[in-house]
């Protein structure tokens, strides 16, 4: 957090605990008074009771009766353990090899927190493509408007207005939902979760794709369930007899499903196969969740199909959220739930009561005043200038017997090396360079992939760009050498 976001009292306890660690106040030593801590900071005695026992609750002050507050002798064995803990990240993010994916996992997120020259880890638009100004309005306007209402839990299924805008923008095509038909969550991997707490038990079986969301295969890792995989993007090999049999004979009870510009393939499912996979799926009373997070970022001239718009018995459960299109930070996802909308209700409520009220409003504000609708027009032509420009540069750098495919929306490459190339230890190599991308183990659930990396196009390109993908191509070929 940003010391100016700080409220009073958390910035007086920090400047505080700040000294404590860095020996300008020792252990034993008295603090001021709370009466001469007001003078001296202009604020009032709360805000200064507030801080102290702020330091109080973290072991690091000690009220002493009738005498005043004091650093707590103990304190050096916890500048110790902060010191050891510290000492155990920077191990950690200095660790050459990995045992297994969710060591991987854990190691490239750390590797987020260091200081990175050019990321093209994330699938999410960059700062450069948000209209940071327009939603710091919409921001402003929110709460000037709302006051005292934000501070209140917000209606656990979502602000209405919102639930009423996204239907009105994002489902404007589609007239058979109606608000109470979407809830509004803490962005689309709440959904994703709730969906499998209500759709599964201990035991299930599930059908994913082949590679998917590292943080989503995490989440299914998590869950006493079954893993299988199934390739439903490759539209020449997908056969529906073939699907059919393997939901009978391996008692699959879900399925979880990408629908477009899947990540890390960028692959989206034909609008026949999205309707055989929905029919069949009925059929055998199998559920679905469709995770759609990038459908609005398509490059043709119309928005893709989805599964849940083939679906007439309420077996798909759609999740989606604003986080790749406007604004990661303020963790807004949505879903419309299948027949079990009353469970999927009272598990969000359970879960967090409800959704940030703050970032609901900015959203609205956002988009009662046409501002979403302009900026996802401009972030498609964006995205889609800079996938032309990466991709012609991964062509023109990288060696010559790679394969990726074109995608039609999205953010990322999905580039495949051959068989002797590491895209693991290609990432740490480039890590030494402060150049970060994603091997591709990590997509998936045995270890497969090696050959692979992602590589994302969602910071604006530039000559610098050009440059590090140049860079980034020689020391591949190197490798392969």
């Amino acid at each position: 957090m940003n010391k100016n976001q700080y409220f009073k009292f958390e910035k007086i306890a920090h400047n505080i605990e700040e000294k404590i660690y860095n020996g300008i106040l020792e252990p034993g030593e008295k603090l001021p008074s709370v009466r001469a801590a007001c003078n001296e900071l202009s604020v009032s005695a709360s805000t200064v009771f507030k801080a102290y026992y702020e330091l109080e609750t973290k072991g690091l002050i000690e009220a002493r009766n009738k005498s005043g507050y004091y650093v707590n002798l103990s304190v050096s064995q916890l500048k110790k353990i902060k010191n050891h803990a510290a000492l155990s990240i920077i191990s950690k993010r200095k660790t050459d090899n990995a045992k297994n994916v969710d060591e991987m996992i854990d190691q490239m997120e750390l590797s987020k927190l260091n200081d990175i020259k050019f990321d093209f880890s994330s699938a999410t638009p960059s700062i450069e493509m948000l209209p940071i100004e327009k939603l710091n309005k919409s921001l402003r306007s929110s709460l000037i408007n709302n006051k005292e209402g934000l501070l209140c839990y917000e209606d656990p299924l979502g602000a209405k207005e919102l639930r009423k805008q996204i239907l009105a923008q994002v489902f404007k095509e589609n007239s058979n939902y109606n608000i109470n038909d979407i809830i509004i969550t803490a962005g689309c991997l709440e959904a994703i979760n709730i969906c499998l707490n209500i759709l599964t038990k201990s035991g299930d079986n599930i059908l994913i794709e082949k590679s998917n969301y590292y943080n989503i295969l995490s989440l299914l890792k998590s869950k006493n369930i079954t893993i299988h995989t199934y390739d439903f993007n490759k539209e020449n090999q997908f056969n529906t007899n073939d699907f059919e049999k393997t939901l009978i004979e391996k008692k699959i009870k879900l399925c979880l499903i990408t629908s477009n510009f899947h990540n890390p393939t960028g692959d989206s499912i034909s609008t026949i196969i999205k309707k055989k996979i929905v029919t069949i799926s009925t059929k055998n009373n199998v559920n679905i969740i469709e995770d759609d997070v990038y459908g609005d970022l398509y490059f043709d001239k119309a928005k893709p199909t989805t599964l849940k718009y083939f679906d007439k018995n309420e077996i798909v459960y759609y999740c989606s959220s604003f986080s790749k299109t406007l604004a990661p930070g303020f963790r807004v996802g949505y879903c419309i739930p299948g027949e079990k909308k009353i469970e999927f209700s009272k598990q969000k409520r359970l879960l967090s009561l409800g959704t940030n009220s703050v970032t609901q409003a900015a959203l609205i504000d956002f988009m009662k005043t046409g501002r979403y609708d302009f900026h996802l027009k401009k972030l498609r032509k964006l995205i889609h200038v800079n996938m032309l420009k990466y991709g012609d540069a991964i062509l023109k750098y990288f060696p010559n017997n790679i394969k990726f495919t074109i995608p039609k929306g999205g953010y990322v490459f999905w580039i495949e090396f051959p068989s002797s190339f590491d895209g693991y230890l290609f990432y740490k190599e480039l890590l030494d360079q402060k150049i970060l991308i994603t091997p591709g183990e990590i997509f998936s659930t045995n270890g497969s992939y090696k050959n692979f990396i992602r590589i994302s196009y969602s910071k604006p390109y530039s000559n610098i760009i050009e440059d590090v993908l140049r860079n980034i191509g020689n020391i591949a070929k190197k490798q392969l050498k």
